[in-house]
């Protein structure tokens, strides 16, 4: 989900259950804290089953007994028993689970909070999507200087 959104980490630590709608497309992510300004962020199906972030939302959803609409919709889980908790992630933890999930594929280079939302501009960008289309998946103004959209 945090690669579908283009999402900073504190933008997934704060969401709820309620900010991912079903649609027939897929999901709706309703971002609501964000460093610049709410948005909302079609998330489809995708295009291989695999990594579908719509399924694996879905699994996580039903394998965590995400039943509160209120609640946070991405939660610790307890160090020694590895039970959901009530408590959402932090934002620097978001970073740490895809640093360590990196190591854990054996991938040479170091990812970190910020490489999904890196990973998405540069994917879309190579797939031949303009910089207004990419900056709006990612909440980055239409074609910032800073933009990862604007390097190829």
């Amino acid at each position: 989900m945090h690669f579908a959104v283009a999402g900073r980490e504190h933008e997934l630590a704060f969401n709820r259950v309620r900010d991912y709608a079903e649609t027939p497309g897929g999901i709706q992510a309703d971002l609501r804290v964000s460093k610049v300004r709410p948005r909302i962020v079609p998330v489809p199906y995708g295009s291989r089953p695999s990594v579908y972030p719509v399924r694996a939302w879905q699994a996580w959803k039903d394998a965590a007994g995400l039943d509160d609409p209120d609640g946070y919709a991405w939660r610790r889980l307890h160090n020694r028993w590895h039970t959901v908790m009530e408590s959402g992630l932090q934002p620097e933890s978001i970073g740490d689970v895809v640093t360590r999930a990196g190591e854990r594929a054996g991938i040479d280079i170091r990812f970190t909070g910020h490489s999904p939302r890196r990973g998405l501009a540069t994917s879309s960008r190579l797939k031949g999507h303009d910089q207004i289309v990419i900056a709006k998946q990612g909440g980055w103004a239409p074609a910032p200087r800073s933009s990862p959209a604007t390097s190829k």
